[in-house]
């Protein structure tokens, strides 16, 4: 006798069901011993069943990456205040990155492994990701409208996020072996960055040009032979 179809609703929470598991799996044990006989387990049905609800492990990963991007994101608006300053708050957006590596360095590891397919193929992490990322451009965007940075707002959230993860990825892998450690590189990085962009920065040809013009106060300009014709 063939099963009764699933409502929404039941699937649904099935899905959130087996997706908590593997989070409590991972966190404890790692992805690797994420299987649908420990899901099975956990949650107190058939491993057969669990295919009614995910088509395999890489669709329920994206569930469970999909809802720690969630809990990044509301991690992060968490911490911004209203009466900061833009560039206040782009600043407190790049420490609450940092604050949330800290405090979950396993859910980040997870959200962000290189050994996982292209969100592209799952719709609900994609979006998680986009609204995560997204926030950030909003951010900066709101930082060049005031004149407080210039240039093109995704393209420097880009690079604030390249570099930031670079350093993130570094730290929860135990390979900042270096003399340095997180909290002496999460501020110089953001420095480094935010005086790439920030408005009437003189360029390493310009200052060059002025220690020259420096060295030589005497000096005078020749007339322009051209000119005196």
């Amino acid at each position: 006798m063939a099963r009764p179809a699933l409502t929404n609703d039941e699937r649904a929470q099935m899905r959130r069901r087996l997706a908590d598991a593997a989070l409590s799996i991972h966190l404890e044990q790692g992805s690797d011993a994420v299987s649908f006989r420990a899901l099975a387990e956990a949650v107190g049905i058939s491993h057969t069943l669990i295919y009614r609800y995910v088509e395999d492990k890489d669709e329920l990963l994206a569930q469970v990456r999909a809802a720690a991007v969630g809990r990044f994101e509301a991690f992060v608006r968490s911490r911004e205040r209203d009466r900061e300053s833009r560039l206040e708050r782009l600043r407190t957006v790049f420490d609450a990155y940092v604050e949330y590596v800290r405090r979950n360095p396993a859910e980040y590891l997870l959200i962000f492994s290189t050994e996982q397919p292209s969100p592209d193929a799952y719709p609900e992490l994609l979006a998680a990701r986009r609204s995560l990322f997204e926030h950030a451009v909003e951010s900066v965007q709101a930082c060049v409208d005031a004149g407080e940075i210039q240039g093109d707002a995704r393209r420097i959230t880009h690079a604030f996020w390249g570099g930031l993860h670079g350093l993130m990825t570094l730290h929860v892998n135990g390979q900042l072996v270096h003399g340095c450690d997180l909290d002496e590189l999460a501020p110089a990085l953001l420095n480094l960055l935010l005086g790439a962009v920030l408005p009437n920065r003189v360029t390493p040809a310009a200052s060059r040009g002025v220690a020259a013009r420096r060295r030589s106060p005497g000096r005078k300009s020749k007339p322009n032979p051209r000119r005196s014709a």
